[in-house]
């Protein structure tokens, strides 16, 4: 075997093994996306018996993922890897407020620090579907919990100073995240107008009868 037939075979070994670790890899990100979508739904529904199983089965997934890929810079840093990190800190900042009513800190995760940011910026939209909900039922109180820790992760970005190239685009998470509670504080200062409005008028209702 010639010295160029060698060196050929080598980088195709090469990236063989690499080709085999990005499909892998891409097959259990898009394991733990689903897993964490269903985590959020059961969350909506109330269901957290379910809700934590399915984050307990991307939390195994997420460490399988890091014992394949942590060592590949080329995959550790792939989109639809740090998209399953962003994936699974969402569904767990948001059951784990259910459970303790705080957010998870970043030490308890093993991801990327720009995947962490992100999953509180998306977080901050599931919360305020929570609000809305509340609303709905007409439980003022409930909804404005939600506001307080929209606000509070929103303090965690603002606090954060750093270029896009480290963040993964903080500033555009922070905007959006800005522009979703300041309509959920709207509509929870318009639901509070509109109950003390019709607790008036039924008082005024029952004084003519």
């Amino acid at each position: 075997m010639s010295e160029l037939e060698s060196n050929l075979n080598n980088l195709s070994s090469t990236f063989d093994k690499l080709n085999d670790i990005r499909e892998q890899s891409l097959s259990i990100s898009r394991e733990i996306v689903r897993e964490c979508s269903k985590s959020i739904r059961n969350v909506h529904r109330n269901d957290l018996v379910s809700a934590k199983e399915h984050i307990e089965s991307a939390q195994n997934k997420i460490e399988n993922l890091k014992n394949i890929c942590s060592d590949i810079s080329e995959i550790s840093y792939a989109g639809y890897v740090l998209d399953a990190e962003r994936e699974f800190v969402e569904a767990v900042l948001f059951y784990t407020f259910e459970i303790s009513g705080h957010i998870e800190p970043y030490k308890k995760f093993n991801v990327h620090p720009s995947s962490y940011i992100q999953g509180i910026g998306d977080t901050i939209g599931e919360w305020r579907r929570k609000a809305l909900d509340h609303l709905r039922n007409l439980d003022i109180q409930k909804a404005e919990n939600y506001l307080e820790i929209m606000e509070e992760g929103m303090g965690i970005l603002n606090e954060l100073d750093y270029p896009d190239a480290l963040t993964g685009g903080l500033r555009r998470y922070a905007d959006n995240a800005r522009s979703i509670i300041e309509r959920t504080r709207s509509d929870i200062t318009n639901a509070f107008i509109n109950e003390s409005l019709r607790k008036d008028i039924t008082k005024i209702k029952k004084n003519e009868i």
